[in-house]
């Protein structure tokens, strides 16, 4: 991989379990939480930059993939306190995550956290609501992402045959294509691909902080490199 691509790769996949994001003047950090059958509690920082209080409530779910989607499933595997809470103007509000130990199988889950209504006028919700939904995996030591692409007539083929989830990216040219995000240990998704593309470029990281980029010619005797 040149320096160039190295960069490009870092700053789209490196992981951002030490970052926080920020819509709407509440900010969340991590966006991504990491635990393992070792140490299964973490935490979530959510800190309220708007002039009035805000509530929330955060539910758990277990996260598989069928084909690319996401579906969520709700669960008590992964314990979130407190559930429902305010966080009072500029101050912050600590979640506290614990999971069940995960075995020698890496397990993903999602929080879900839903502004609640803060104001109502004849039985309507007034103002914005922000809802926010954060990756938690719980993986063994050493599981590790392994992302395979398979060209098809009409399109590409992507593989986690490894134990652990991984990011993803497509890009055609300059241009980044409609693909998930995260490609689960396990699943795979079938990605549709312009009629004119002959050379994909797939970048991909996992929890490790391992970072790959390599060249899917996709078309008639397509191979990959």
């Amino acid at each position: 991989m040149s320096p160039r691509a190295l960069l490009l790769a870092l700053a789209l996949l490196a992981s951002p379990s030490a970052a926080g994001a920020q819509t709407g003047g509440i900010q969340v950090a991590p966006v991504l939480v990491n635990m393992s059958a070792e140490r299964n509690i973490s935490s979530v920082r959510v800190r309220n930059g708007r002039d009035r209080p805000v509530s929330f409530e955060v539910d758990a779910f277990v996260w598989t993939q069928t084909n690319g989607r996401d579906v969520l499933t709700p669960t008590r595997d992964l314990l979130v306190a407190p559930g429902v809470f305010e966080v009072a103007a500029n101050a912050e509000q600590v979640v506290r995550l614990g999971a069940r130990a995960s075995g020698e199988t890496e397990r993903a889950y999602r929080i879900v956290m839903r502004e609640l209504p803060s104001d109502r006028h004849n039985g309507m919700a007034l103002g914005f609501t922000l809802e926010m939904s954060l990756p938690v995996f719980v993986s063994p030591a050493r599981a590790r992402a392994n992302v395979d692409a398979q060209p098809t007539a009409t399109g590409l083929i992507l593989s986690n045959t490894g134990a652990g989830y991984a990011q993803i990216a497509l890009l055609d040219g300059g241009e980044y294509l409609n693909a998930p995000r995260y490609l689960l240990a396990g699943a795979s998704a079938e990605i549709p691909l312009p009629a004119h593309a002959n050379a994909i470029r797939l970048r991909a990281a996992d929890s490790g902080g391992e970072l790959s980029e390599r060249t899917i010619h996709v078309g008639p005797g397509a191979s990959l490199h």
